[in-house]
């Protein structure tokens, strides 16, 4: 049998389809949490780059482990920020690593890039000391962070420094909250900045001018990357008035993905900003189905047939 075109025809999502997810029988259950704050996990000449670590309590239990990268237009992150919503989902029974990223005054791309996977690989190294269960894994971030979290996506086996390189950087889900897919397009319905100056943050991320680096900004675009190749599945999330990363962007991304026989989700959250109702409950709540469909159900070779008996 030929398993990639059976994924892809399972990915198929025929006009009029309705999704929803499984359950499982741990789903109804919070767990309390601890919080392991600024966990170094790369040292880059005495520069070090920390990991917010959340973490659920159950003694002998391993769960999960979702890597956060919070969005900065790839500069300086307040990665305190998104603590509190985090902490809804690790509550859910999910490690919740958030990423402190190289910003662009420290590196151009594909540093940051390499940091998300770093910290997919640290953490891995560390599964025992987190409680992680290092087959399990997915990575989740806003704007900028969203960008990376497709970026990681999409390139699985690519972008690996040399820090823990016996570990993987494979995901089993991706999730984006209102990220960047193509630098080349980006300022075609914003007018908030020019994106494509040497000084705005895509200039800045991949070292200047937009337009005047067509290949870098490819490089550095999800939507250009190898979409023909085995991906995990993808949600992506968007508010239809975002006027920083307008939601083209994710419709761009959706749509090719979907041409390419990807699993793929998109939600536009009506009336929503870049960010500003967003982070609802609802949204939370699509989200810890999303993941739960992708790293809880059940690892199993092969499943017996209904009629089989021992």
């Amino acid at each position: 049998m030929d398993h990639s075109a059976a994924n892809r025809a399972a990915n198929e999502m025929p006009e009029g389809t309705q999704m929803l997810y499984a359950d499982f029988a741990e789903g109804g259950t919070y767990y309390s949490c601890t919080y392991h704050p600024d966990v170094v996990y790369a040292t880059y000449g005495g520069v070090e780059r920390k990991l917010q670590i959340i973490r659920p309590q159950q003694e002998g239990a391993v769960f999960p482990l979702v890597i956060f990268v919070q969005g900065s237009a790839w500069m300086k992150q307040n990665v305190y920020t998104g603590i509190p919503d985090l902490s809804h989902i690790a509550a859910k029974g999910y490690v919740i690593a958030s990423v402190e990223i190289r910003d662009t005054e420290i590196a151009r791309f594909p540093a940051a890039l390499e940091d998300v996977k770093c910290a997919l690989h640290f953490m891995r190294e560390h599964a025992a000391e987190y409680a992680v269960d290092p087959r399990r894994a997915a990575v989740w971030g806003d704007s900028s962070g969203g960008h990376l979290s497709l970026m990681t996506g999409l390139t699985i086996g690519a972008y690996n420094n040399d820090r823990y390189k016996e570990q993987s950087d494979d995901v089993l889900a991706v999730i984006d909250y209102y990220g960047i897919s193509d630098l080349l397009t980006l300022g075609r319905y914003n007018d908030v900045l020019d994106h494509d100056a040497a000084d705005s943050p895509e200039g800045l991320l991949i070292g200047g001018r937009v337009q005047a680096h067509v290949e870098r900004a490819r490089r550095a675009s999800p939507i250009h990357q190898d979409l023909d190749r085995e991906l995990p599945p993808f949600l992506i999330v968007h508010g239809d008035r975002d006027r920083i990363v307008h939601v083209n962007q994710s419709i761009e991304m959706y749509k090719a993905l979907r041409a390419h026989g990807q699993n793929v989700l998109f939600y536009k959250v009506a009336g929503a900003d870049h960010g500003t109702g967003v982070w609802s409950p609802q949204v939370l709540e699509v989200t810890a189905k999303f993941l739960a469909a992708h790293l809880k159900r059940p690892f199993a070779e092969h499943l017996p047939f209904q009629h089989q008996t021992d």
